[in-house]
């Protein structure tokens, strides 16, 4: 059975010139809000179906009730795939490539029904003299909806340089 492909993000549509956070831009220490996403039921089980992901916690209201959570929490591995897919938002068409993940900690849920507004911290920019993109690595927060921290990692991304200004 094939499942229907899920809509587009609203208002990102890329047949269009977005805005870009070009690498120049970038500095160490730089606060990056990253657009919020809700953490709804129906995300929650496309992904347990995608991944074939369905223990209870995640999918089982009943059975999330009887849990020390007392109901739906997501999957971590999901809030940290929609958390980095939202950098194609901040940075636009100067993002050419996500070069890793690191050191990512869970230390509270994400409930089903949470809205997420994760934020992300400069760490590190480094790109060679006259090259045209350079690596930046990035601190992720994503705070749970009570504002304690739920999960924390770093993510490095490969950005462009702007391009030359045409005269």
């Amino acid at each position: 059975m094939t499942r229907p492909r899920p809509p587009a993000t609203p208002g990102y549509d890329m047949t269009q010139p977005r805005s870009a956070l070009w690498l120049d831009a970038i500095r160490p220490g730089m606060r990056l809000a990253l657009p919020a996403f809700d953490c709804s039921a129906e995300l929650v089980a496309g992904y347990a179906d995608l991944l074939d992901a369905r223990h209870p916690i995640h999918v089982d209201a009943e059975y999330a009730k009887t849990t020390r959570y007392g109901r739906l929490i997501a999957h971590g591995p999901l809030v940290i795939a929609k958390t980095l897919a939202t950098l194609g938002d901040v940075f636009g068409p100067a993002l050419q490539v996500l070069l890793g993940v690191g050191g990512w900690r869970f230390y509270g849920p994400v409930f089903v029904g949470d809205r997420v507004a994760a934020e992300g911290f400069v760490l590190d920019v480094s790109a060679a003299k006259g090259s045209s993109a350079g690596a930046v690595e990035i601190e992720v927060r994503v705070p749970a909806a009570d504002g304690t921290l739920a999960q924390r990692g770093t993510a490095s991304v490969l950005l462009a340089r702007a391009p030359a200004a045409r005269t």
